[in-house]
């Protein structure tokens, strides 16, 4: 999924109870018109520099958890509700929560397994429009919308709160995504 501004600076307000164009030293508009995927790594490093420059590493980290997890009218959401009601489908489906996690790895894209109580979610490919295609490290913090993906699909599908973690990301350098899910069981 691609990056949106709207979403980040509806996120931020929300978390940091302020406008992000009132204290982050740069122009924000303009990002939806740059084209290349260099540019548009350029502006995400240089948003996430500013973000960890004028606030917490914890605060910065749950601006972008929210930026995956909400969903809300009139706001681009990073996660889809017809993704989640696949996801229930195949979870009603499932004999267990060992089996689930087996099918949903077969549909493609990442690898999920069971580790106590926990899940972890590893890719081996950037699935975010706006750095996949980046020649440079962005930082780890960025990639904490993907962790709220994770959070809003798995609470939706298993009907409890659950917390998650990133481990590592491809877009700050690593080999592989990987993802902590716990509170699953």
């Amino acid at each position: 999924m691609p990056f949106h501004l709207d979403r980040f600076c509806l996120s931020y307000k929300e978390i940091a109870g302020k406008d992000p164009s009132t204290v982050l030293g740069m122009r924000l508009s303009g990002y939806d018109s740059l084209k290349t995927p260099a540019s548009k790594a350029g502006f995400i490093k240089e948003l996430m520099c500013e973000l960890l420059a004028k606030n917490s590493e914890g605060v910065a980290r749950r601006v972008m958890l929210e930026c995956g997890y909400m969903m809300r009218d009139g706001v681009s959401r990073c996660i889809n509700e017809h993704k989640i009601k696949r996801t229930k489908v195949l979870f009603e489906k499932s004999k267990d929560l060992k089996d689930f996690l087996a099918r949903l790895s077969k549909q493609g894209g990442g690898k999920f397994m069971l580790g106590g109580n926990s899940i972890i979610a590893t890719y081996h490919r950037c699935y975010c429009g706006s750095v996949s295609r980046a020649r440079e490290e962005i930082p780890l913090t960025y990639c904490y919308c993907g962790a709220g993906w994770y959070k809003r699909l798995f609470e939706e599908v298993l009907g409890r709160t659950v917390t998650v973690k990133l481990v590592q990301s491809i877009a700050s350098g690593a080999d592989e995504c990987v993802f902590r899910i716990r509170g699953v069981r």
